[in-house]
């Protein structure tokens, strides 16, 4: 599988996770789930620019 589908993929589950903890009040599981894929897709982003 090409990265960038992997990106787009893992966006779409994380948006669908996200909506799924913000419905059930799950703040402190959002709280640490969406910074730490936040940066990982920032790394992904920034060794993708850099090649």
């Amino acid at each position: 599988m090409s990265p960038s589908f992997v990106a787009i993929f893992s966006s779409v589950l994380m948006v669908i996770a996200a909506a799924m903890m913000i419905g059930q009040r799950q703040w402190t599981m959002l709280a640490i789930v969406l910074p730490l894929w936040l940066v990982v897709l920032g790394i992904w982003w920034y060794r993708r620019q850099t090649r």
